[in-house]
């Protein structure tokens, strides 16, 4: 990931320090230390994996993005945040449609092992759905939008499919706002939409756990190298991040889960508002900018 982040912040700073700032700025965050060090967590895996998708998207080779997209969703289906970015560049034409087939290929390479080790192949293909039945929880110390909810088993049956309608129809508008802007995306509006999009979902999705943000923290490192006037947004990630680690790790919770969730919706309105600016500039800033992804 720290490697990534060094050729990602070196397409906008090339001849400067801040790429090899970026890479230990990723390695030697305190939410990725704790949570891949200390914890010893497996999100690191498929967040790297992301990131490589997002270093070839934008450099525009579609074809290792999507195995690379393929691989980080073999090992989790966190790796579907970044799904509304991707249908985007697919409704702008960016990514032809036979790209998108490599995903499922790649998902069910990465199964073979476990097939020829015995696990029946039915059970492989519906892994993540299993998963997905395992907790009836709204939200598992994640500061997400139905963290707001009391953690009570009689609100699940409503609030829990409400969610899911609100995640997808949320995901599609932000997929239809990026393919409806005129504008060449730019590698800063590009990564200002990765983030946005890994902090979106997780946030309006039910059943998150707490380290279902990590993509985000890891994301908001990059992002303060191409947005320097936002430098507060990883800051901010990495505290939020921090004490919703604290239940699980520890058993205290020093900051409620509501005040956490709180901060991640301020930040989401921030990032917002400001992509939007960028996605539908006044008539006077349509000039393409010199860094816009062609």
């Amino acid at each position: 990931m720290a490697g990534l982040a060094y050729r990602i912040v070196r397409l906008k700073h090339e001849d400067s320090p801040f790429p090899l700032f970026a890479a230990f700025a990723v390695l030697f965050a305190p939410t990725i230390i704790l949570n891949s060090a200390f914890w010893g967590q497996a999100d690191a895996l498929y967040t790297a994996a992301l990131i490589a998708c997002i270093y070839f998207l934008l450099k525009q080779e579609y074809v290792p993005a999507m195995i690379l997209f393929g691989i980080s969703l073999s090992f989790k289906a966190q790796a579907l945040f970044l799904a509304p970015l991707l249908l985007a560049l697919f409704l702008r034409k960016e990514i032809p449609w036979k790209y998108f087939l490599l995903i499922p290929l790649v998902l069910f390479i990465t199964l073979i092992p476990a097939w020829i080790a015995g696990r029946p192949l039915l059970d492989l293909l519906l892994i993540y759905p299993a998963q997905a039945g395992q907790y009836e929880q709204l939200s598992m110390h994640a500061p997400s939008l139905l963290s707001w909810i009391p953690d009570s088993g009689r609100f699940y049956p409503y609030f829990y499919p409400a969610g899911l309608i609100l995640a997808i129809t949320t995901g599609f508008c932000l997929a239809f706002l990026i393919y409806k802007s005129q504008i060449k995306l730019t590698s800063s509006v590009f990564i200002e939409l990765a983030l946005l999009s890994v902090l979106l979902m997780p946030f309006v999705l039910p059943k998150m756990h707490e380290r279902y943000f990590y993509p985000a923290d890891v994301i908001s490192l990059i992002f303060a190298f191409y947005f320097p006037r936002y430098f507060f947004v990883p800051i901010a990630m990495s505290v939020i991040s921090f004490f919703a680690y604290q239940p699980t790790l520890f058993g205290v919770e020093p900051v409620p889960i509501g005040l956490l969730a709180l901060g991640v919706f301020l930040l989401l309105i921030i990032l917002v508002r400001d992509a939007l600016i960028h996605l539908f500039p006044s008539p006077m800033e349509t000039e393409t900018p010199p860094d816009a992804v062609k």
